[in-house]
């Protein structure tokens, strides 16, 4: 009987072989994207999980328009299970390239959360030295070592005085870098009108 089950199978199979091989071929793509995804994705997230441990990637982001004080960040460090806490600062500007207007994201470099990987050149010693990401040099064609003109519209105090954004307006590029802050294309949206002349 069970001879006989096995040349009838194979009988078929020679009958229309045709279409035996585009169904095997079928099932064996289904199987193949099927195992392909299911190990790539737990692969996917060890591998972003690994980089983001590398670079000390913040798990909270605590976000205020009006500023953080010193005691905002003391009372965050002690709530329970907060292991570190690191305030900066980031705004838009807008830096000019020939005719054309730029807009960028300045952040702070901290020193524990939010690592940078320098890519090339080196991170900056002082208040004239800036790092940018790969994109922008490409982008722009700056090089390491060009100065850019940075326009950051000033903020006003509680006293209602205008205090300067950044010390200096112009600044050297020092090198480039990778944050784990952008590990996207999208570097969102922003509210910058034309402020400047």
């Amino acid at each position: 009987m069970k001879t006989a089950l096995i040349k009838d199978g194979i009988k078929e199979i020679k009958i229309s072989i045709k279409r035996f091989i585009s169904l095997l071929l079928i099932v064996l793509l289904g199987v193949g994207f099927f195992a392909g995804i299911k190990a790539a994705s737990p692969d996917m997230r060890t591998t972003l999980d690994t980089y983001f441990d590398e670079l000390d990637m913040m798990d909270i982001q605590v976000i205020s328009t009006m500023g953080l004080t010193d005691d905002d960040v003391t009372a965050i460090k002690n709530v329970e299970n907060v292991k570190t806490v690191e305030g900066s600062y980031q705004t838009d500007a807008i830096v000019s390239i020939g005719d054309e207007d730029v807009v960028v994201k300045l952040e702070t470099i901290t020193n524990d959360l939010n690592k940078l990987k320098l890519v090339e050149g080196k991170m900056p010693e002082n208040e004239n030295e800036c790092v940018v990401e790969e994109d922008f040099l490409s982008g722009t064609g700056h090089n390491i070592g060009d100065k850019i003109q940075i326009n950051v519209e000033n903020i006003t105090n509680e006293d209602g005085e205008e205090e300067k954004v950044l010390k200096n307006n112009e600044v050297t590029i020092v090198g480039t870098v990778r944050s784990a802050l952008y590990i996207y294309t999208d570097r969102g949206s922003t509210s910058l009108r034309k402020w400047y002349d």
